[in-house]
């Protein structure tokens, strides 16, 4: 398949059927410097083509998947684009407000607890979490 592919792209070189634009144009800047014109800026600078810098790819996918150990945050909180994500916001709820603290998670539960001094909250569920946070209130 190699060979079929270098076959379909080669072609007869002849060296005089091109010529370097290059340096076409740079000894027209000289000429025309020494004659004394004025000599026009050079142009700007191409627009990116959408190729993808494979350096910068490496670093950012090395990014996410750095351990969370290392960064500090979940591994794979990034969104679409690769940027990170921003935590979510902490939820304020009253500890007396059953329903509210039906939709805290097991964590948030139990530091609630812990500042409540709930005996025993190691073992317990989410929902004895909630009972004990309800009616130790």
């Amino acid at each position: 398949m190699a060979h079929q592919l270098i076959d379909a792209l080669t072609t007869d070189w002849d060296p005089e059927d091109f010529h370097d634009t290059f340096r076409e144009r740079v000894e027209a800047l000289i000429e025309a410097k020494a004659a004394g014109e004025a000599v026009e800026k050079a142009e700007p600078a191409p627009q990116p083509t959408g190729a993808v810098d494979l350096m910068e790819a490496l670093r950012a996918s090395v990014e996410r998947a750095r351990s969370p150990k290392d960064t500090g945050e979940k591994a794979g909180a990034s969104d679409k684009t690769g940027r990170r994500k921003k935590p979510a916001a902490k939820k304020h709820t009253n500890a007396s407000d059953i329903g509210s603290l039906q939709s805290l998670t097991k964590t948030e539960l139990y530091e609630k607890a812990t500042k409540a001094g709930v005996k025993g909250r190691s073992s317990m569920t989410h929902d004895q979490l909630a009972d004990a946070l309800t009616k130790g209130s």
